[in-house]
């Protein structure tokens, strides 16, 4: 799986979640800061995106995993 598709469905997971189009979600936004989310919606965001990767991510990285971006990084590490 290449970057661009581990950041197109990190993408698609954010605006499940938040209940929009991918297309609402730029990929430098912070979850909070800029999408308005709250925690719950983080921690749905990180078990959609562990179960859609098939991968376990640290609670490091699930905190700093903030933006399409970032998470997408972090997914990457483990299924690149």
């Amino acid at each position: 799986m290449n970057e661009s598709d581990i950041r197109t469905g990190v993408r698609e997971v954010f605006a499940r979640v938040l209940a929009t189009s991918p297309e609402q979600v730029p990929v430098d936004a912070d979850l909070y800061d800029d999408l308005g989310a709250d925690s719950l919606n983080k921690l749905e965001v990180i078990a959609h995106v562990e179960a859609r990767f098939g991968c376990r991510l640290t609670d490091d990285e699930a905190a700093l995993g903030n933006s399409v971006d970032s998470l997408a990084r972090y997914v990457g590490g483990h299924v690149g």
